[in-house]
């Protein structure tokens, strides 16, 4: 029995015993089901049903218009960095480069464990509102400053969480404003390519607002990672060795810099070592663990860690979407069977 066959067939079964909504999948290994397995996500999309649940399957691609409420879970990032959470990574995770959402129908969508390659999200829609992001992967680095995300009308309600951005991430153009923008438990970093991105592009002197909590900035020697922020913000929890934030109307709290990012006072820390606070060993996102004796151990607000593995929701490796996963199978049987039956050992987790 082909391995990667039998694991989908499990975890379907699992996800569709948690949610009452119609599972559907695109990118399937298996013969196709009727009315469940679709080609592509906008075939999947265009049959579904507001509320609706849709699994991307690794090395399936992510485009699609989307014009109403579904929740579309992917496999995870980083899978073959980060070994024992899924059984199954097929070599890619599940990619985006032109996804569209640009209808108020589509408002209270949800994207799990995705990832988004550069330029990949436009928000074009007018009164597009209340749309998740979590535990998903923005590669927003293609040697250029590309975005992952591009707004271009007002957004409201937006929540990143537990998700990584690389190189440009979110940029909203004027005259859209962005208002009640959380990002949470997210790590914003760069590689040393010499490129100066703008991570997120909140400017214009336009009245912004949004909170990041628990977040981490993260730039490699030679490169820049410039958070542009205009409006009125709050950041709490959070770790930096940017050289700074640029915009203004930012309150901080508890916060943790290699220098004198963040003013004195109001519980924030200055000029911290980066190697005395992160073990900076492992996989892309695993490096930002801290180390024992850690400043960010006890230093955010009521005594929380700092960083994206503290708070209410700390970050999970791999954006491992919270479904049950099997994350080991192997059959003993060394031969072709002779009857229809063979063993099957597998082990699950819940990852929530």
């Amino acid at each position: 029995m082909n391995n990667k066959f039998f694991t989908l067939c499990i975890a379907a079964l699992f996800i569709s015993s948690i949610s009452f909504a119609t599972i559907r999948r695109v990118g399937f290994f298996g013969p196709a089901v009727a009315n469940v397995d679709y080609a592509t996500l906008q075939l999947a999309h265009d049959a579904a049903d507001p509320g609706d649940t849709i699994m991307m399957h690794p090395g399936s691609q992510i485009y699609a218009t989307i014009t109403k409420r579904l929740v579309v879970i992917g496999p995870g990032y980083f899978l073959s960095q980060n070994s024992g959470l899924q059984a199954n990574t097929n070599g890619t995770d599940s990619t985006a480069s032109g996804l569209y959402i640009t209808d108020p129908a589509a408002n209270g969508s949800i994207f799990i464990g995705c990832t988004f390659a550069p330029t990949g999200i436009y928000i074009t829609g007018v009164g597009v509102a209340n749309v998740s992001f979590i535990r998903c992967w923005f590669n927003g680095y293609s040697g250029t400053n590309n975005y992952s995300i591009i707004v271009t009308q007002n957004i409201n309600n937006f929540i990143f969480q537990q998700c990584v951005f690389k190189g440009a991430g979110v940029t909203v153009t004027n005259p859209a404003i962005a208002t009640n923008i959380s990002f949470i438990n997210c790590l914003f970093y760069n590689i040393n390519d010499g490129q100066v991105t703008y991570s997120l592009n909140f400017g214009s002197g336009l009245q912004h607002s949004g909170l990041f909590q628990n977040c981490i900035f993260s730039q490699a020697p030679g490169s820049g990672l410039l958070p542009y922020l205009d409006g009125t913000w709050a950041m709490n929890n959070c770790i930096t060795n940017v050289n700074y934030f640029t915009g203004s109307g930012i309150t901080y709290q508890n916060n943790i810099g290699t220098s004198t990012q963040f003013p004195a006072g109001n519980g924030n820390q200055q000029n911290k070592l980066w190697s005395n606070i992160f073990t900076l060993t492992g996989s892309q996102d695993g490096q930002y663990t801290l180390k024992a004796g850690s400043p960010a151990i006890g230093g955010g607000i009521s005594g929380a860690n700092c960083g994206i593995f503290g708070g209410t929701t700390p970050y999970r490796l791999s954006g491992i979407p919270s479904v049950p996963t099997i994350y080991s199978i192997t059959s003993p049987q060394s031969s072709t069977p002779t009857v229809n039956t063979v063993q099957i050992n597998l082990s699950t987790r819940s990852n929530n």
